[in-house]
């Protein structure tokens, strides 16, 4: 396996599938049975980020953790695209595995993503968590320009960790070797447009649906103050409030534990 940051991070867990949506494969894994959970990752980021969430998950549930454009199965498009094309590709998926309505979850970009499905597709979703849910506010400065050196693969090895220890990591916590891998700059440069030709009103919402707000207390991209507080002060009757300590944007490396507790809470039950 290749050491370079746009290098595949990890084999995903769980069966892969496919399906074609106008004339594009969108690739997905499976695992478990039962109430079905959709999870959608960071920008540029693959699905295998999930990988210790969905076996935690997957005792009760049925995890789809799907693969962005770029990534794995899943074909980029060669147009500029919005979120809500890349929400109805979501859609997609949960009508071929019959899974409506589903828990969308969504890390970073795919808590844009997660919202804007919502919106765009009430009937496929059922409730949201958003796991470090900015995108209201800029990134502040310095985080931001240790987000877009994430994508740089041709940068020495150390400063690329430099810039994802920042970025994502809370001081002191170990970056994983699947976190060093799988920064995907054409998949990125797609979401990436993709936001900014959505307007934010358009999904900040989520579709009226109740959302599970996972907050690192040390993120430094989405800091608390530009996200889960914005989303409670907007939303005080459908927003809940998780704050995860020692944790900073990447969280799901950081605190699986408290992030699998958390979101336990809030799945339904199978009948």
């Amino acid at each position: 396996m290749s050491d370079r940051p746009d290098s595949v991070a990890r084999p995903c867990e769980g069966e892969e599938r496919s399906i074609v949506r106008d004339g594009r494969r969108i690739g997905y894994w499976v695992r478990g049975a039962g109430p079905a959970v959709v999870l959608l990752a960071s920008l540029g980021r693959e699905a295998s980020d999930f990988n210790e969430l969905t076996a935690a998950i997957a005792i009760s549930h049925r995890t789809i953790a799907i693969d962005p454009p770029g990534v794995g199965l899943s074909e980029i498009s060669p147009a500029p695209v919005t979120l809500f094309d890349l929400a109805d590709d979501v859609r997609a998926v949960i009508v071929a595995e019959d899974a409506a309505p589903a828990t969308l979850i969504g890390h970073a970009f795919g808590n844009r993503l997660a919202r804007a499905t919502a919106a765009r597709h009430p009937d496929v979703a059922e409730r949201l968590v958003l796991i470090a849910a900015g995108g209201k506010r800029p990134i502040p400065g310095p985080a931001h320009e240790a987000l877009l050196a994430c994508f740089d693969p041709d940068q020495p090895a150390e400063r690329h960790l430099g810039h994802l220890t920042y970025a994502f990591f809370a001081d002191g916590n170990p970056v994983p070797d699947h976190w060093r891998r799988g920064w995907h700059p054409a998949t990125a440069m797609l979401q990436g447009a993709a936001v900014r030709a959505t307007p934010v009103e358009s999904w900040w919402d989520g579709g009226e649906r109740p959302m599970l707000v996972l907050q690192g207390q040390a993120d430094r991209i989405a800091p608390r103050g530009d996200s889960a507080d914005l989303l409670a002060a907007d939303f005080p009757h459908r927003v809940t409030v998780a704050l995860i300590e020692r944790a900073g944007h990447a969280l799901l490396p950081e605190q699986p534990a408290a992030i699998a507790h958390a979101i336990a809470h809030v799945l339904p039950t199978a009948l």
